[in-house]
C-alpha cells in the first residue's frame, strides 16, 4: 500500500469496518453505558461499580440523597456521547458537593443536571436517558503524577478480537481535567509490543511533558498492560462487535478497569501513533480470510 491508502478516512470506516461488522442490532450494546455495564459484570469484567440508576422523573429527588454525603463518585447520562454531562466529585463540603475541577453542587444542582440528563440533552439521539452513579475511580498514583486533576485514560482499538492500537488521553487545565483530545487533552501512542508511551515525530501537536506539571508522559510503561490487552481481546466474545474502541482505566484498588465501549472510535489516534489503521485491519482481515 501507499502511504495514503495506509490511513483509514471517516467513509472507510464507516463502510468497510463499522457497517460490515457491527451489525445495529448490536450498537446498544456499547452506546447505552448501563447495559453495557451490565454485562461487563454479568461475565466479570472490571468496571466501575454502579451506585445507582435513576430513569424516571420522580425518582431525581432520590438522586441527592441516595449519595448520603458520599464525595467520591460520578453522575453520567446512560447514553452520552464526548464525555458531555459527567461529572466527577471528589469532596462534599458546606452541604455542597464539588467536582474535580472545583464546581459546586448543591441539592437542587444535582436535580437539575440529573433533570438534564433524563431529558436527554446529553444522549446520543437526544432521547430519554438515564441518570448513572458510579464509584469514582481512585486514580493510580503514576496516573496522578502526570495529569491535571482528571484520569487518563487508554483507549484501545480492537478488530476483529486483536487488539491493534492504542493510546493514552491525559487531562491538562485547557480540558478542564477531562481526558478528551479535542478539548485539548493531550494524546500519546501507546507500543503495543511493552505498553510504554511514545509520540509520532510526524504528529505535530505531540508533546513529551505536560505542561501543567511539567511531568513526562513518553517513556511511560502503562501499569497492567498486558492484562489490558488480554480482556480486551476477550470482551469481543461476549461483545458481538467486530471493531470497536475500548476505554480503560486504572483504579488504585482493583487495577485495570472498562470505562466503556465505543461504535465508532475516532481516528485521532492514527496521527498520534505516526501509523494508519487501514493497513493493520486489512492485513488481519486477510489474514482471517486466509485461514
Amino acid at each position: 500500500m501507499r502511504i495514503h491508502e495506509t490511513i483509514l478516512g471517516l467513509n472507510k470506516r464507516n463502510i468497510r469496518y463499522i457497517y460490515e461488522y457491527n451489525e445495529r442490532k448490536y450498537y446498544k450494546l456499547a452506546d447505552d453505558k448501563l447495559i453495557s455495564k451490565k454485562l461487563l459484570e454479568k461475565h466479570g469484567f472490571p468496571t466501575p461499580k454502579l451506585l445507582g440508576e435513576f430513569a424516571h422523573y420522580f425518582q431525581l429527588t432520590q438522586v441527592a440523597k441516595s449519595l448520603n454525603k458520599n464525595a467520591d463518585f460520578v453522575i453520567k447520562p446512560s447514553r452520552g456521547m464526548g464525555g458531555a454531562g459527567i461529572l466527577v466529585f471528589d469532596k462534599y463540603v458546606n452541604d455542597k458537593w464539588v467536582t474535580t475541577s472545583g464546581e459546586e453542587y448543591d441539592h437542587n444542582a444535582i436535580y437539575r443536571h440529573s433533570s438534564m440528563i433524563l431529558s436527554g440533552v446529553f444522549s446520543l439521539d437526544s432521547t430519554i436517558d438515564v441518570v448513572m452513579i458510579e464509584e469514582k475511580i481512585l486514580i493510580d498514583d503514576l496516573f496522578t503524577r502526570i495529569a491535571y486533576q482528571g484520569i487518563p485514560d487508554i483507549r484501545v482499538i480492537v478488530f476483529k478480537g486483536e487488539p491493534v492500537m492504542a493510546m493514552l488521553r491525559i487531562p491538562t487545565k485547557k480540558s478542564k481535567g477531562k481526558a478528551n483530545l479535542h478539548m485539548g487533552g493531550i494524546g500519546v501512542g501507546i507500543r503495543m509490543d511493552n505498553g510504554v508511551t511514545f509520540i509520532s515525530d510526524s504528529y505535530r501537536k505531540g508533546v513529551e511533558i505536560n505542561p501543567d506539571n511539567g511531568e513526562r508522559v513518553v517513556g511511560i510503561k502503562i501499569p497492567h498492560w498486558e492484562r489490558i490487552l488480554k480482556l480486551s481481546s476477550e470482551i469481543q466474545k461476549i461483545v458481538p462487535l467486530g471493531y470497536m474502541g475500548l476505554d480503560w482505566v486504572i483504579d488504585k484498588r482493583y487495577g485495570p478497569q472498562i470505562l466503556e465501549m465505543n461504535v465508532r472510535p475516532g481516528l485521532e489516534i492514527q496521527n498520534i501513533n505516526g501509523m494508519g489503521l487501514h493497513a493493520v485491519l486489512h492485513n488481519i482481515k486477510e489474514n482471517n480470510e486466509n485461514k
